[in-house]
């Protein structure tokens, strides 16, 4: 009976102890209510836009003569940024974005191709977030990176394709803000120079 009693007072010191560790921990790293803080992994699916050369080839041939024969399209950016949360103001991360515009021509066989260009950028970001409430996460972003502008064509009597970066380098400063209606889902907005003018998209968190 003795050592019966013994064991079960060993397994409630242990139960007891677990719980104030745990209690502990969640006080520590909950202590704010933020919805982001140190530790947290924050995974964006974006859309960017306007693709300047995009916006420019489609408006050439909107007013070219030959603009019925010719179709431009003008897909702007896609990509995604992953952070993770050094501290509860400073997040480290990456984000990547492709772009492209095509357009869809007659050549001088009548048979018809397509010619294109996109670019691919990916940057190294530091992120200073402020202000932050259990739903909202603003912040100031700023970045720098690889950057490739190519233009292609499947057209077999010219250029298949030729990078047009000089200085494969992209650099990109902005203000951004996330919003997150439950614990692990929000959406997401950005401003900034240096790639798309303006970002949108999903936010997920971690």
């Amino acid at each position: 009976m003795k050592k019966n009693y013994n064991f079960k007072m060993i397994l409630s010191t242990i139960a007891a102890s677990a719980l104030i560790s745990s209690s502990s921990y969640a006080q520590k790293g909950h202590s704010s209510g933020n919805c982001v803080q140190q530790g947290t992994i924050l995974v964006d699916a974006i859309y960017g836009f306007p693709y300047i050369n995009g916006t420019l080839i489609k408006a050439a041939y909107a007013t070219d003569s030959l603009g019925s024969q010719n179709k431009a399209h003008n897909y702007n950016h896609f990509g995604a940024k992953v952070e993770y949360m050094v501290s509860d103001n400073i997040g480290l991360g990456i984000e990547g974005t492709y772009a492209i515009a095509t357009v869809d021509y007659r050549g001088n066989d009548l048979k018809y191709y397509t010619a294109g260009i996109n670019k691919l950028r990916i940057l190294g970001k530091f992120n200073y977030h402020f202000a932050t409430t259990p739903h909202l996460d603003p912040y100031f972003t700023a970045g720098a990176g690889y950057k490739d502008t190519e233009i292609y064509t499947n057209e077999p009597t010219t250029v298949k394709s030729i990078s047009l970066s000089l200085v494969p380098v992209s650099i990109r400063v902005g203000v951004g803000i996330r919003y997150f209606f439950t614990d692990f889902m929000g959406v997401n907005a950005e401003v900034g120079l240096g790639g798309p003018i303006m970002e949108a998209g999903l936010s997920f968190k971690f």
